[in-house]
């Protein structure tokens, strides 16, 4: 028997809300395979099936449970004949994710007079003008959600927009990101010679250019095979690139990487930047990241220091590619630099690992391809 839990999206994601189960209870599943809509303060998202086997759902729909909390199980074989079992009133929920002790926790500990409520729900509350206490919670232990708030009734002002919503849920998981992480950062200037030349050379379908940012998520996610402990140990890279927009900053999120070639990659990113500035991201395009690509070259930034989106281990700050003055074999010469800076989770990796990233991403940049 193989657990299906709530997977934990975000640092700062402490519970979600079964909106839709997408099999049958006792019907067959293969690995992959979509298994329940799950709706975050983010985004709604899909739940795959681990493994194959008949499926024997937990939770019933509308139901809201925290994170790791068992959604469901697959039974191969060997566990029986996978009839459901007897219906139960109040599934048992599983204890939440052990969290670092931050400023956070402790504000939370003081204020146990007033509702619980997720942290981006009491950022919500505050802005609409909406007492908690009037507010009854759906959450584990009656905790008061977003969908919560939004059944209720606001203080007179004018509602914030979708995108303000999403802006809050944003800055909720920096804020829990910055708080409960210790981060390192380690960086340098890399040769950059190689994005200049493949920029040159390549010419994709249809005669487009590739980007520098096309370039630096292969780089990156080919650096990333090298040092896994930066990738969280997975063995694909799914790679998130932060992207502007007109509320806020959203990372979308590019799969396997390294099993794309560069004109596929190219077009996926754009595909996900034209959505994310159209506000039509899906919940699947936001989930599964095991890192982040932020790349401020369009600007005059060389350098900058990024937060950890947990629970990734690290995130990738990018600047400009700017032409500067280097030593070549005790002679002056100009070339084509960029400044790469890594934050790092130090509970999962340290200095010594993000030398050896930058190491193989100035390898990586070398390497990159001069035709498709």
């Amino acid at each position: 028997m193989i657990p299906v839990g709530l997977p934990q999206l975000s640092i700062s994601m402490e519970e979600g809300k079964v909106l839709r189960w997408l099999v049958e209870d006792g019907s067959e599943v293969s690995a992959g395979q979509p298994l329940v809509e799950i709706e975050t303060d983010k985004a709604t998202v899909e739940v795959e099936a681990p493994a194959a086997g008949t499926i024997r759902r937990v939770i019933d729909e509308g139901a809201t449970v925290a994170v790791e909390t068992t959604l469901a199980e697959i039974l191969d074989d060997a566990d029986g004949d996978g009839a459901a079992p007897p219906p139960v009133e109040e599934p048992a929920l599983a204890p939440p994710v052990p969290r670092p002790e931050g400023a956070g926790a402790a504000r939370r500990r003081s204020a146990d007079d007033r509702p619980t409520a997720s942290p981006a729900a009491r950022k919500i509350a505050q802005e609409r003008g909406i007492d908690l206490a009037t507010v009854r919670g759906s959450g584990p232990n009656g905790r008061v959600t977003v969908a919560d708030l939004e059944q209720a009734q606001a203080a007179p002002a004018r509602a914030p927009s979708g995108g303000r919503d999403l802006r809050t849920a944003v800055l909720a998981n920096i804020e829990a990101s910055w708080q409960q992480i210790p981060h390192i950062h380690i960086g340098g200037e890399l040769d950059a010679r190689g994005i200049v030349e493949a920029r040159r050379s390549i010419a994709l379908p249809g005669g487009e250019k590739p980007t520098v940012t096309d370039l630096l998520l292969l780089a990156v996610a080919r650096a990333l095979t090298e040092v896994p402990e930066l990738n969280g140990g997975s063995e694909r890279v799914n790679l998130a690139l932060a992207v502007a927009t007109e509320a806020t900053v959203v990372a979308p999120v590019l799969r396997d990487v390294t099993g794309l070639g560069l004109g596929a990659l190219a077009r996926e990113r754009a595909r996900l930047v034209s959505a994310a500035r159209a506000g039509e991201l899906d919940g699947r395009d936001l989930a599964g990241a095991t890192c982040t690509l932020s790349n401020l070259g369009a600007y005059p930034v060389d350098f900058f220091a990024p937060v950890v989106s947990g629970p990734q281990v690290a995130m990738v700050a990018t600047g400009r590619v700017a032409e500067k003055p280097v030593a070549v074999d005790g002679m002056l010469a100009v070339q084509p630099r960029l400044w790469v800076n890594v934050a790092l989770d130090h509970r999962s990796a340290d200095g010594e690992a993000g030398g050896r990233f930058l190491a193989a991403l100035e390898r990586r940049i070398a390497d990159l391809p001069t035709s498709v």
